[in-house]
């Protein structure tokens, strides 16, 4: 059976990697936090709560020897890909083990599709398809939670000692990845780590042989302990790192967990708690029927064989574990639906259905072994699963990133200083600047000035930070009295009139550096409209996607009225939470120029712009259609 298993787990390999390539976006997928995972992972630096230690540290790693074949996007997204390879093998051989002790009576041939069509239903939906394409932590977080499920089955297998230390290396780099994943995660570890539940009732006859009650001693025993002090351990390392790192002055870092108040702020989640925490009236029935269809796109062809496999673990005893994987992804589901988050929304639930997978396996195990053509009928089912798919995660065009950046290089006349609110912009500008020297001319802030850490100004633009210092250390200082964790984190709550009056100071030296230099001071549309009324923001011009103190060239405002934008079209925004924003954003703008042309008597642009205008109303209202409660507001 040795060399099937290569061969079918190579299958499972291969056919996980390559698919996802087959249809990725070609920059940075710029929505979330892509761009900041691309460029962490670049300076080996901070990223944001909880800080994802284990991603940096292993996607730096990889880029050592990727980058001399592929850029740093590239290599990040093979890496994703990777991962999420690795992470089926694993399913592949966990459902090998679980499939022949719960069927002991089926064939070798049986046993390999069954195990082999599990392992590979993961990548064919939508959910786990999509993050693959992306610089993320999600796939890497499914290989850490495959480990675990690998390692739990191997215990019950025998190799309890091998299990151990694999369980307890998936749930440490978990709880050093994406936490909060893990931390749900672990009840229903505790529930599979007394043994006994891969081997329930078995009959023979009319007599059932009964085993023993569960040991619940199991808990702190050797291995337990074992797995503790490996887990403890690894997530010391993996945040001892993360402090230290936080020490070093680089381009980047959000947040600054050097000591152990701002270590427990980051861990906390930091300024994204105040998601968690607000509640918003009917988010739940909003959210539902969007995370109701996304499970079923998830499974669609093989949802039927899910229900079927877990009526077969309860019917033969396997209770434990099919309501520790079913409790798991419940947990996460209910957790989600009441959360006013929209740009990963669907991202947590990847390990949620990665396991929940492997309850399909004793559905297709009976169907394979009662269905003679099942060697034929199972692979047609993955084949025509994924070409439905497909279109619905096909990214080729999909340009976000690199439209994003066109957009600024044409917009923005050389040695402008640009303020911008989007952060899927901001972060995007960044991380060219910094990993592809893209418009080192430019002076591009967040428009609270200090972005994701007080001293970025600084670091980034000497020369323009030694200019209006004075104002801007007037600022932070007052910011980091009225709220400490701000000045190295993203927020800028600007709720008291010396506070407020400080920041304005900052912004007029910065329109004075302009004025001096005669170049532009800009803005995107919301940063053009908070500081409209603060009344600091003069005269403006339209100049592409950005408000201008400048008229903006023919060139530019032309260019962005043909709306160059690929992505606009593709079929995945409409189901994207995350495109929402940037909807809006360029909604926005294009009413900033509806105005323009109005008051300068320009009717051929404003036409222009009118009809551009109305269309992304029109692509706003078919997403309410799929995603009502991004539009709740």
């Amino acid at each position: 059976m040795r060399n099937s298993n290569t061969l079918f787990a190579a299958a499972v390999f291969l056919f996980t990697l390559i698919l996802p390539l087959t249809n990725q976006a070609p920059g940075v997928l710029g929505f979330a936090d892509a761009a900041e995972f691309n460029l962490v992972s670049y300076l080996s630096g901070v990223a944001h709560a909880p800080g994802f230690p284990a991603y940096t540290i292993l996607s730096s790693l990889f880029l050592v020897p990727a980058s001399a074949f592929a850029g740093t996007v590239t290599s990040l997204v093979f890496f994703s890909a990777l991962c999420l390879a690795v992470a089926a093998l694993l399913l592949f051989f966990s459902a090998l083990r679980l499939l022949s002790h719960l069927k002991p009576e089926a064939t070798e041939p049986q046993l390999l599709i069954a195990a082999a069509t599990t392992a590979a239903i993961p990548v064919t939906g939508t959910t786990l398809w999509h993050w693959t394409h992306s610089v993320e932590v999600y796939t890497l977080q499914t290989l850490f939670v495959a480990l675990v499920l690998h390692g739990l089955i191997l215990r019950e297998d025998g190799h309890r000692r091998r299990g151990t230390l694999l369980a307890a290396l998936g749930f440490g780099l978990g709880l050093a990845n994406h936490h909060l994943t893990a931390v749900f995660l672990f009840p229903f570890l505790v529930i599979l780590w007394p043994s006994g539940w891969l081997k329930p009732n078995q009959s023979e006859g009319k007599k059932k042989t009964v085993n023993k009650g569960v040991s619940w001693n199991e808990l702190t025993g050797s291995d337990a302990r074992l797995f503790a002090g490996i887990v403890a351990g690894i997530v010391v390392l993996a945040y001892g790192w993360l402090m230290v790192r936080s020490t070093v002055n680089l381009p980047f870092a959000f947040g600054n967990p050097d000591t152990l108040d701002r270590l427990t702020y980051h861990l906390s989640g930091g300024a994204w708690m105040k998601n968690t925490q607000s509640v918003v009236k009917g988010i739940v029935g909003m959210r539902l029927p969007y995370f109701l269809r996304i499970t079923w796109e998830q499974f669609f062809l093989f949802s039927g064989f899910l229900v079927y496999g877990l009526v077969a673990l309860s019917k033969s005893g396997y209770n434990r574990f099919w309501l520790a994987i079913a409790g798991y992804f419940a947990v996460i589901f209910i957790y989600q639906l009441r959360i006013d988050q929209t740009a990963d929304t669907d991202a947590y639930l990847c390990t949620a259905y990665f396991l929940l997978t492997l309850l399909a396996a004793p559905g297709i195990l009976l169907y394979a072994r009662y269905r003679p053509y099942a060697w034929v009928t199972l692979p047609l089912l993955l084949v025509a699963q994924t070409w439905i798919n497909f279109s619905k995660t096909d990214l080729r065009d999909f340009d976000l990133s690199t439209a994003i950046l066109r957009d600024l290089d044409r917009s923005a006349p050389k040695g402008s200083v640009v303020l911008i609110a989007d952060w899927t912009a901001s972060i995007n500008a960044l991380n060219a600047r910094i990993t592809q020297n893209f418009r080192k001319d430019l002076v591009v802030l967040n428009y609270d000035l200090k972005f994701t850490h007080h001293e970025l100004f600084k670091r980034n633009y000497p020369e323009v930070y030694a200019e209006v210092a004075a104002p801007y250390e007037r600022f932070i200082g007052l910011l980091g009295q009225y709220h400490p964790q701000e000045i190295y984190n993203t927020g800028c709550t600007l709720d008291q009139r010396d506070l407020l009056n400080a920041y304005l100071d900052a912004i007029r030296a910065l329109q004075n550096y302009c004025s001096k230099r005669g170049v532009a001071f800009m803005a995107d549309p919301k940063a053009y409209v908070f500081l409209v009324q603060q009344g600091v923001f003069p005269d403006t011009h339209v100049s592409g996607s950005y408000l201008s103190t400048l008229p903006g060239t023919p060139e530019a405002n032309d260019a962005f009225l043909r709306l160059e934008h690929k992505w606009i079209d593709n079929r995945h925004v409409l189901s994207d939470p995350s495109a929402a924003d940037k909807l809006v954003d360029l909604e926005a703008a294009l009413d900033m120029h509806r105005r323009y042309w109005q008051q300068t008597g320009d009717t051929t642009r404003l036409r222009i712009a009118e009809n551009k205008y109305q269309d992304i109303k029109r692509r706003q209202r078919d997403m309410k259609k799929k995603m009502a409660f991004l539009f709740r507001r």
